[in-house]
Protein backbone atom coordinates (compact mmCIF):
# COMPACT_ATOMS: atom_id res chain seq x y z
CA UNK A 1 0.00 0.00 0.00
CA UNK A 2 1.28 3.25 -0.80
CA UNK A 3 2.54 5.42 2.22
CA UNK A 4 0.45 8.44 3.51
CA UNK A 5 2.61 11.67 3.17
CA UNK A 6 2.56 14.99 3.81
CA UNK A 7 5.50 17.32 2.51
CA UNK A 8 6.46 20.19 4.70
CA UNK A 9 8.94 22.15 1.67
CA UNK A 10 9.91 25.85 0.45
CA UNK A 11 10.11 25.51 -3.51
CA UNK A 12 13.44 26.13 -4.24
CA UNK A 13 14.79 24.13 -7.71
CA UNK A 14 16.11 20.82 -6.00
CA UNK A 15 12.31 21.30 -3.68
CA UNK A 16 10.40 21.35 -7.31
CA UNK A 17 12.55 18.46 -8.39
CA UNK A 18 11.88 16.25 -5.24
CA UNK A 19 7.44 17.59 -5.99
CA UNK A 20 8.01 15.88 -9.45
CA UNK A 21 9.54 12.79 -8.16
CA UNK A 22 6.99 12.05 -5.56
CA UNK A 23 4.15 13.02 -8.07
CA UNK A 24 5.61 9.99 -10.14
CA UNK A 25 6.03 7.83 -6.93
CA UNK A 26 3.45 4.95 -6.63
CA UNK A 27 4.60 4.06 -3.28
CA UNK A 28 3.51 7.78 -1.79
CA UNK A 29 0.26 9.02 -1.44
CA UNK A 30 0.47 12.16 -0.71
CA UNK A 31 -1.93 13.82 1.52
CA UNK A 32 -0.78 17.79 1.40
CA UNK A 33 1.76 19.94 0.85
CA UNK A 34 2.57 22.39 3.54
CA UNK A 35 5.00 25.68 2.52
CA UNK A 36 7.70 27.18 4.90
CA UNK A 37 9.42 30.11 4.28
CA UNK A 38 13.10 29.15 3.24
CA UNK A 39 15.12 29.63 -0.03
CA UNK A 40 12.42 32.41 -0.92
CA UNK A 41 9.88 34.33 1.27
CA UNK A 42 6.43 32.39 1.91
CA UNK A 43 4.51 34.05 -0.79
CA UNK A 44 7.06 32.71 -2.99
CA UNK A 45 7.37 29.02 -2.43
CA UNK A 46 3.59 28.64 -2.29
CA UNK A 47 3.10 30.65 -5.73
CA UNK A 48 5.69 27.73 -6.90
CA UNK A 49 4.37 24.96 -4.98
CA UNK A 50 0.54 25.79 -6.70
CA UNK A 51 2.18 26.40 -10.00
CA UNK A 52 5.02 23.10 -9.84
CA UNK A 53 1.08 20.72 -9.01
CA UNK A 54 -0.58 22.79 -11.81
CA UNK A 55 2.26 21.51 -14.38
CA UNK A 56 1.99 17.82 -12.80
CA UNK A 57 -1.88 18.00 -12.89
CA UNK A 58 -2.11 17.44 -9.43
CA UNK A 59 -3.94 20.26 -8.30
CA UNK A 60 -6.16 17.76 -6.31
CA UNK A 61 -3.46 18.30 -3.41
CA UNK A 62 -4.06 20.50 -1.08
CA UNK A 63 -1.72 23.22 -0.50
CA UNK A 64 -1.46 25.80 2.73
CA UNK A 65 0.80 28.55 3.78
CA UNK A 66 2.23 27.87 6.82
CA UNK A 67 5.64 29.82 8.43
CA UNK A 68 6.83 33.09 7.40
CA UNK A 69 9.77 33.43 9.59
CA UNK A 70 12.01 30.75 12.07
CA UNK A 71 11.12 30.40 15.76
CA UNK A 72 13.38 32.93 17.28
CA UNK A 73 15.53 34.81 14.59
CA UNK A 74 15.72 37.02 11.65
CA UNK A 75 15.32 34.99 8.21
CA UNK A 76 17.45 33.98 5.80
CA UNK A 77 17.23 32.98 1.98
CA UNK A 78 18.66 31.55 -0.76
CA UNK A 79 17.84 33.37 -3.54
CA UNK A 80 21.63 33.77 -5.19
CA UNK A 81 21.39 30.23 -5.87
CA UNK A 82 17.58 29.49 -6.62
CA UNK A 83 16.65 32.86 -8.46
CA UNK A 84 14.34 35.41 -7.02
CA UNK A 85 11.30 33.68 -7.97
CA UNK A 86 13.07 30.37 -6.51
CA UNK A 87 12.90 28.30 -9.44
CA UNK A 88 15.16 29.67 -11.90
CA UNK A 89 13.44 31.65 -13.94
CA UNK A 90 11.20 28.39 -15.52
CA UNK A 91 8.21 29.04 -16.67
CA UNK A 92 5.11 27.40 -14.67
CA UNK A 93 1.24 27.25 -15.70
CA UNK A 94 -0.81 29.50 -13.58
CA UNK A 95 -2.56 27.51 -11.19
CA UNK A 96 -6.52 27.05 -11.35
CA UNK A 97 -6.48 26.34 -7.22
CA UNK A 98 -5.60 28.50 -4.76
CA UNK A 99 -3.90 27.66 -1.21
CA UNK A 100 -6.32 26.63 1.99
CA UNK A 101 -6.94 29.39 4.04
CA UNK A 102 -6.27 29.06 7.64
CA UNK A 103 -4.07 27.92 10.64
CA UNK A 104 -1.73 25.65 8.87
CA UNK A 105 -0.07 24.17 12.17
CA UNK A 106 -4.16 23.01 13.46
CA UNK A 107 -4.64 21.84 9.57
CA UNK A 108 -1.85 19.81 10.16
CA UNK A 109 -2.60 18.15 13.60
CA UNK A 110 -6.46 17.61 12.34
CA UNK A 111 -5.09 15.78 8.95
CA UNK A 112 -2.51 13.53 11.55
CA UNK A 113 -5.54 12.65 13.89
CA UNK A 114 -7.30 11.10 11.22
CA UNK A 115 -5.07 8.61 10.33
CA UNK A 116 -4.04 5.82 12.20
CA UNK A 117 -1.42 6.13 14.54
CA UNK A 118 2.48 6.15 12.95
CA UNK A 119 1.12 5.49 9.35
CA UNK A 120 1.19 9.61 7.93
CA UNK A 121 4.41 10.54 7.87
CA UNK A 122 6.25 13.77 6.85
CA UNK A 123 8.73 14.67 4.13
CA UNK A 124 10.73 17.85 5.15
CA UNK A 125 12.52 19.57 2.36
CA UNK A 126 12.76 22.98 4.24
CA UNK A 127 13.41 24.46 7.51
CA UNK A 128 11.58 22.95 10.05
CA UNK A 129 9.80 25.33 11.17
CA UNK A 130 6.46 24.47 10.70
CA UNK A 131 7.05 20.69 12.85
CA UNK A 132 8.39 22.46 15.36
CA UNK A 133 5.07 24.37 15.83
CA UNK A 134 3.32 21.29 15.62
CA UNK A 135 5.55 19.47 18.44
CA UNK A 136 4.69 22.14 20.80
CA UNK A 137 0.98 22.89 19.97
CA UNK A 138 0.01 19.58 18.96
CA UNK A 139 1.90 17.43 20.77
CA UNK A 140 -0.37 14.32 20.82
CA UNK A 141 -0.92 14.65 17.19
CA UNK A 142 3.09 14.91 16.61
CA UNK A 143 3.43 12.04 18.86
CA UNK A 144 1.24 9.85 16.30
CA UNK A 145 2.93 10.68 13.00
CA UNK A 146 4.97 7.48 11.61
CA UNK A 147 7.91 9.75 11.54
CA UNK A 148 9.69 12.62 10.10
CA UNK A 149 12.54 12.20 7.17
CA UNK A 150 14.10 15.72 6.77
CA UNK A 151 16.32 17.07 4.36
CA UNK A 152 18.85 18.59 6.67
CA UNK A 153 22.72 18.78 8.39
CA UNK A 154 26.08 18.36 7.08
CA UNK A 155 27.12 15.44 9.90
CA UNK A 156 30.74 14.62 9.14
CA UNK A 157 30.58 16.96 5.67
CA UNK A 158 31.49 20.22 5.64
CA UNK A 159 28.35 22.69 5.26
CA UNK A 160 26.87 24.68 2.81
CA UNK A 161 26.17 27.94 4.45
CA UNK A 162 29.31 28.20 6.88
CA UNK A 163 31.50 25.47 7.18
CA UNK A 164 29.48 23.52 9.81
CA UNK A 165 25.80 24.29 8.71
CA UNK A 166 23.59 23.21 5.84
CA UNK A 167 20.93 25.85 4.67
CA UNK A 168 17.63 24.30 6.47
CA UNK A 169 19.47 23.60 9.71
CA UNK A 170 21.09 27.07 9.69
CA UNK A 171 17.57 28.82 8.86
CA UNK A 172 16.04 27.40 11.93
CA UNK A 173 18.46 25.96 14.38
CA UNK A 174 16.01 26.17 17.08
CA UNK A 175 13.07 24.76 15.30
CA UNK A 176 15.45 21.71 14.10
CA UNK A 177 16.27 21.04 17.61
CA UNK A 178 12.76 20.90 18.65
CA UNK A 179 12.15 18.39 16.12
CA UNK A 180 15.28 16.62 16.31
CA UNK A 181 14.83 16.54 20.33
CA UNK A 182 11.38 15.96 20.76
CA UNK A 183 11.06 11.97 20.57
CA UNK A 184 9.27 11.54 17.67
CA UNK A 185 11.47 9.48 14.81
CA UNK A 186 13.68 11.56 12.60
CA UNK A 187 15.43 10.36 9.64
CA UNK A 188 17.78 12.88 8.70
CA UNK A 189 18.76 12.85 5.25
CA UNK A 190 22.47 15.18 5.52
CA UNK A 191 24.85 16.96 3.04
CA UNK A 192 26.74 13.55 3.73
CA UNK A 193 24.75 11.95 1.24
CA UNK A 194 22.96 14.06 -0.79
CA UNK A 195 26.60 15.37 -2.65
CA UNK A 196 26.83 11.67 -3.51
CA UNK A 197 24.22 11.94 -5.43
CA UNK A 198 24.47 14.66 -8.39
CA UNK A 199 23.38 15.21 -11.41
CA UNK A 200 25.91 16.84 -14.10
CA UNK A 201 24.82 18.50 -17.77
CA UNK A 202 24.65 15.35 -19.79
CA UNK A 203 22.68 13.57 -17.24
CA UNK A 204 20.21 16.41 -17.41
CA UNK A 205 20.25 16.56 -21.56
CA UNK A 206 19.90 13.35 -21.67
CA UNK A 207 16.79 13.60 -19.13
CA UNK A 208 15.29 16.36 -21.63
CA UNK A 209 15.42 13.84 -24.74
CA UNK A 210 14.03 11.04 -22.98
CA UNK A 211 11.29 12.80 -21.31
CA UNK A 212 8.38 14.58 -21.63
CA UNK A 213 7.15 18.17 -20.28
CA UNK A 214 7.80 17.39 -16.86
CA UNK A 215 11.47 16.41 -17.44
CA UNK A 216 11.86 19.34 -19.59
CA UNK A 217 11.13 21.65 -16.59
CA UNK A 218 13.17 19.44 -14.58
CA UNK A 219 16.42 20.10 -16.89
CA UNK A 220 15.61 23.42 -17.09
CA UNK A 221 16.10 23.62 -13.30
CA UNK A 222 19.09 22.12 -12.86
CA UNK A 223 21.14 23.54 -15.82
CA UNK A 224 19.98 27.18 -13.90
CA UNK A 225 21.35 25.75 -10.80
CA UNK A 226 24.16 25.22 -12.72
CA UNK A 227 24.51 28.14 -14.59
CA UNK A 228 24.40 30.35 -11.32
CA UNK A 229 27.02 27.98 -9.75
CA UNK A 230 29.40 28.75 -12.78
CA UNK A 231 28.98 32.16 -12.04
CA UNK A 232 29.61 32.13 -8.56
CA UNK A 233 33.06 30.12 -9.65
CA UNK A 234 33.72 32.62 -11.94
CA UNK A 235 33.38 35.19 -9.18
CA UNK A 236 35.52 33.40 -6.72
CA UNK A 237 32.59 32.30 -4.64
CA UNK A 238 32.36 28.90 -5.34
CA UNK A 239 34.79 25.92 -6.18
CA UNK A 240 34.61 24.14 -9.65
CA UNK A 241 33.88 21.25 -8.12
CA UNK A 242 30.73 22.18 -7.25
CA UNK A 243 30.06 24.11 -10.39
CA UNK A 244 29.98 20.59 -12.14
CA UNK A 245 26.90 18.70 -10.80
CA UNK A 246 23.55 19.15 -9.22
CA UNK A 247 23.11 17.52 -5.73
CA UNK A 248 20.10 15.87 -5.69
CA UNK A 249 19.45 17.16 -2.25
CA UNK A 250 15.44 17.36 -1.54
CA UNK A 251 14.92 14.55 -4.16
CA UNK A 252 17.23 12.11 -2.04
CA UNK A 253 14.07 12.42 0.51
CA UNK A 254 11.47 11.05 -1.79
CA UNK A 255 14.02 8.50 -3.55
CA UNK A 256 14.27 7.06 0.13
CA UNK A 257 11.02 6.78 0.86
CA UNK A 258 10.33 4.96 -2.81
CA UNK A 259 12.82 2.52 -2.35
CA UNK A 260 14.97 2.84 1.65
CA UNK A 261 17.65 0.22 -0.46
CA UNK A 262 19.40 2.97 -2.00
CA UNK A 263 21.18 4.37 0.68
CA UNK A 264 22.58 3.02 4.28
CA UNK A 265 21.97 4.56 7.39
CA UNK A 266 23.46 5.07 11.09
CA UNK A 267 21.96 5.68 14.44
CA UNK A 268 23.77 8.56 15.86
CA UNK A 269 23.10 10.75 18.54
CA UNK A 270 22.28 13.74 17.12
CA UNK A 271 22.73 17.62 18.70
CA UNK A 272 21.93 20.87 17.14
CA UNK A 273 23.81 23.75 17.67
CA UNK A 274 21.95 26.46 18.24
CA UNK A 275 23.73 29.29 20.04
CA UNK A 276 24.44 32.05 17.40
CA UNK A 277 28.35 31.01 17.73
CA UNK A 278 30.82 29.93 14.88
CA UNK A 279 28.90 26.61 14.99
CA UNK A 280 25.68 27.76 15.18
CA UNK A 281 23.08 25.19 12.98
CA UNK A 282 25.96 22.38 12.84
CA UNK A 283 24.14 18.74 13.92
CA UNK A 284 26.90 17.26 16.33
CA UNK A 285 27.37 13.33 16.85
CA UNK A 286 27.04 13.91 20.69
CA UNK A 287 26.94 10.84 22.75
CA UNK A 288 26.26 12.79 25.86
CA UNK A 289 23.78 15.36 25.07
CA UNK A 290 22.53 14.18 21.44
CA UNK A 291 18.98 12.48 20.32
CA UNK A 292 19.10 9.38 18.39
CA UNK A 293 18.06 9.79 14.83
CA UNK A 294 18.69 7.63 11.61
CA UNK A 295 21.41 9.31 9.73
CA UNK A 296 21.45 8.40 6.10
CA UNK A 297 25.54 8.22 5.57
CA UNK A 298 25.86 5.95 2.08
CA UNK A 299 23.90 6.04 -1.32
CA UNK A 300 23.72 3.89 -3.83
CA UNK A 301 24.69 6.85 -6.34
CA UNK A 302 23.94 5.11 -10.00
CA UNK A 303 20.72 3.43 -8.56
CA UNK A 304 19.40 6.39 -6.92
CA UNK A 305 20.37 8.49 -10.33
CA UNK A 306 18.45 5.71 -11.95
CA UNK A 307 15.48 5.93 -10.28
CA UNK A 308 15.29 9.62 -10.47
CA UNK A 309 15.86 9.42 -13.82
CA UNK A 310 12.82 7.49 -14.56
CA UNK A 311 10.19 8.84 -12.26
CA UNK A 312 11.27 12.26 -13.99
CA UNK A 313 11.19 11.14 -17.72
CA UNK A 314 7.67 9.21 -16.99
CA UNK A 315 9.56 5.60 -17.65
Amino acid sequence: MPIPVLIDTDPGLDDALALFIACASPELDIRGIVTVAGNIGLTGVTRNALGLLALLGREDIPVIASSDRPLERPPIEAADIHGEDGIGGVVMPRPSACSIEGDAIAWMAKLIDREPAGSLRILALGPLTNIAHLVRRYPGAARKLGGITAMGGAVRDRGNVTPFSEFNIAADPEAAAVVIGSGIQVTLVPLDVTRKVAADRQWSDALAQNGGKIAAASAAMIAAYLDKLAARHLAGKAPLALASAFPLHDPCVMLHAADASLFMAERLPIRVVADRSEEDGRTVIDTKGGSPVEVLTKADAPRALALAFARLSGR
